[in-house]
């Protein structure tokens, strides 16, 4: 039943540029036909007509070829039927015209008129084939209860017939040449929506590009220029040492003047690897997370840390280095912040139709609700445990790798109970 609907839809779709030239005729047929009717009725000779409907006619015309400025989304689709019907409509009141006015020449020559100009704006042989039947019909009936003489009446039908021939000629013609627009139309538009698209992900891939500059300006400008002090001042006062030789003191000063190397260099990686993290998922490359889970046990036990998980972890579509990461951050914060005699780390995953959604869940210091959406944020830092050193870029970098893998990240927390965070990737 769907398809048949489908089906029926689709004898009425037009292309645009046959909604625009129909539109047109349409409204210059109907104030043409008012005006017609004006003088005719005023001016002309006594014909016998149905009383109002050339005037009613002519209102469905100007209608018509106004519902393309109203349905401008949609009349695509339909606008076909809308011209059918009204042109079917009116032909059949023109045969009445012709039987009332015992098919005068007159009118005759314009309903010829008509039947030619309807096919042209016909957009399928089914609509033909059905106008053609139904108007031969029509004509014939006509035609047999009026009081025409055998000449009139076999020339009528001839001529008609004619019009016929050279109807589905022209029809042919046009089809062909309708297929031919259609096909075009259709690798143009094709060849727009990709070309959208592509510069679409440029601009996307661009705005990244500058957010990731603007990141590493600030660390530039902020972060790198406290440590870059004080590894100044700390020179000088190594100098200072070795002038007065005091070895207890340079010896301090070296160790504080390493310290802030070794900062600098993890905020320097931190960065870069932040910056690096635009590769989205290879769909032919799959990574098995239950095996590089594994790998973290064997790593992190030598920390006191219990990683436990809950069941068999999936294949995913990612970049394994961004996988390793992810994982990576997560289970060392959950490690560096954990006051716990024993650090107890849960891992778990659940999947519906589209996504998979894991779970790292600790029994650490908790995080308080106001800060769940800052700490995604770069270089935002909680001090939330003493003698714990940090770049706050880890969080940031977990966001970043999911968000760009058409994943979210979110978590759960109480304050001295622990923390779950929870991210989803693509099944």
């Amino acid at each position: 039943m769907n398809n048949f609907k489908k089906k029926i839809q689709g004898l009425g779709s037009v292309e645009g540029f046959e909604v625009k030239s129909h539109s047109f005729l349409l409204f210059l047929i109907g104030p043409t036909l008012f005006i017609y009717s004006y003088f005719i009725n005023n001016y002309g000779d006594e014909t016998l007509r149905i009383e109002g409907a050339r005037e009613v006619s002519a209102l469905l015309f100007l209608i018509a070829s106004i519902l393309p400025f109203i349905f401008k989304k949609t009349i695509n689709s339909f606008y076909g039927w809308i011209v059918f019907l009204l042109m079917l409509g009116f032909t059949h009141y023109l045969i009445i015209n012709l039987h009332l006015n015992n098919f005068s020449i007159r009118f005759i020559l314009g309903f010829y008129a008509v039947v030619f100009g309807s096919i042209i704006l016909f957009s399928t042989r089914i609509f033909v084939n059905i106008y053609f039947v139904t108007v031969y019909a029509h004509l014939l009936q006509k035609l047999m209860i009026s009081e025409v003489d055998d000449i009139t009446y076999k020339t009528i039908l001839s001529s008609f017939s004619l019009i016929f021939v050279f109807g589905m000629i022209l029809l042919n013609n046009a089809t062909r040449y309708r297929e031919f627009l259609y096909r075009n139309n259709k690798l143009l538009e094709k060849g727009k929506i990709k070309r959208t698209l592509d510069l679409k992900k440029r601009a996307k891939d661009l705005e990244e590009k500058n957010e990731d500059l603007e990141d590493f300006a600030h660390v530039v400008s902020h972060d790198l220029r406290t440590p870059l002090r004080n590894t100044l001042a700390l020179s000088n006062w190594a100098r200072d040492d070795v002038r007065n030789n005091n070895m207890t003191s340079l010896n301090e000063h070296l160790r504080l003047l390493e310290m802030q190397v070794v900062k600098m260099d993890s905020i320097l990686e931190g960065v870069l690897n932040y910056s690096l993290q635009n590769k989205v998922s290879n769909s032919n490359e799959e990574v098995d997370t239950d095996l590089l889970i594994k790998d973290f046990i064997l790593l992190n036990k030598k920390n006191n840390c219990n990683i436990t998980v809950k069941k068999r972890l999936p294949f995913v579509k990612i970049n394994k280095s961004q996988m390793s990461q992810v994982f990576q951050n997560l289970i060392h914060n959950a490690i560096k912040y954990n006051d716990k005699d024993v650090c107890e780390i849960e891992i778990d995953f659940t999947q519906d139709n589209k996504f998979y959604t894991f779970s790292v869940k600790d029994n650490g210091i908790g995080i308080d609700s106001n800060y769940h959406e800052k700490i995604f944020e770069l270089f935002q830092k909680l001090e939330i445990k003493k003698g714990v050193d940090s770049t706050g870029i880890g969080l940031s970098l977990v966001k970043k790798i999911i968000s760009r893998n058409k994943g979210k990240i979110y978590l759960e927390s109480k304050v001295n109970k622990g923390t779950t965070f929870y991210f989803t990737l693509p099944v």
